[in-house]
């Protein structure tokens, strides 16, 4: 079976890999990631392919040929390919990460005005760009970060994340523990960040809040922590400009709204942050990073 981006690089072999090819010096490296994008693309059948695939034609209002479809895929594949070697060419060179990354007066002030209220804050993520590379600029620059990251990673996963940490930021495996230490966070003031535009893998249907107007099994538990430590949510929205910068925002405090109803409490306040999400990935839809079908009827329908 043909081996996918996603599985590729979140095995320790595929890590390894990854950390060799991203010592090529980048006349060599950026070439060599266009082509490992393109090749892997090229492979329609894979279960990765075909999600992103389903997703651009989603996101695109499903008006969309067959040949831009196959285009918009192959420049996604391409630009994370690109975001993984230079998160890993860079992973020793502080220096270099704060050089390729700028951040907008909007992210700078949502961290001082929580630091000033002395409040904690929490920021909510999608796959856009060069995330990776974006959080540890981040770090680097001052924002201390709990990041909650993908529940029982395996190995890969598991090794990615220590080699991920630095001082200043902490991940963690969401899982009920880890919320726990996220609410320790918040409650001394802290930053927690976490990833909410993954489809769960195995939804039970009760929590379907609309994502680019179709329902989606999204995660919900920011919500619920949100709503438990009566914060807002912020999201933060990064993006891979012309020079080959990333340009990195923050939305207005999204605040939650309570309801007597938790299903509708959760879905409604869900949707507020995902129309956000939406719009934050619309700035640069060859450049969001799913490769997990969000929406799995339209595997079937897309062309």
């Amino acid at each position: 079976m043909p081996m996918s981006l996603e599985s590729l690089f979140s095995s320790r072999t595929g890590t390894t890999l990854g950390l060799g090819f991203s010592s090529l010096h980048p006349r060599l490296g950026y070439p060599t990631a266009s082509w490992i994008g393109r090749r892997l693309a090229a492979r329609k059948h894979n279960p990765s392919v075909r999600a992103a695939r389903s997703n651009q034609w989603v996101i695109h209002e499903e008006r969309i040929t067959p040949g831009e479809l196959d285009r918009l895929v192959s420049v996604t594949f391409q630009s994370t390919a690109r975001s993984l070697y230079e998160f890993w060419h860079y992973v020793q060179d502080p220096q270099g990460v704060k050089n390729l990354v700028e951040f907008d007066h909007s992210f700078i002030s949502c961290f001082q005005g929580a630091r000033e209220s002395h409040t904690g804050l929490l920021l909510v993520v999608p796959h856009l760009s060069n995330f990776d590379l974006i959080g540890r600029a981040m770090v680097l620059n001052g924002f201390p970060l709990h990041v909650l990251s993908y529940p029982q990673p395996p190995g890969g996963y598991r090794w990615q994340n220590k080699l991920r940490e630095l001082p200043g930021m902490t991940m963690t495996p969401l899982s009920i523990e880890a919320l726990r230490q996220a609410s320790e966070t918040l409650r001394s003031g802290g930053t927690v960040l976490t990833g909410i535009d993954r489809p769960l893998p195995n939804p039970d249907g009760k929590y379907m809040p609309r994502f680019f107007g179709k329902p989606a099994a999204m995660p919900v538990f920011h919500i619920r922590l949100a709503l438990k430590h009566n914060l807002p949510l912020v999201v933060v929205g990064g993006i891979r400009k012309a020079d080959g910068r990333y340009f990195v925002w923050a939305s207005d405090p999204i605040e939650m709204v309570p309801h007597p109803d938790l299903v509708l409490e959760t879905v409604q306040n869900a949707e507020k942050v995902l129309d956000v999400i939406a719009g934050f990935i619309c700035q640069a839809k060859d450049q969001w990073a799913m490769f997990y079908p969000v929406w799995p009827e339209a595997l079937e329908k897309m062309p």
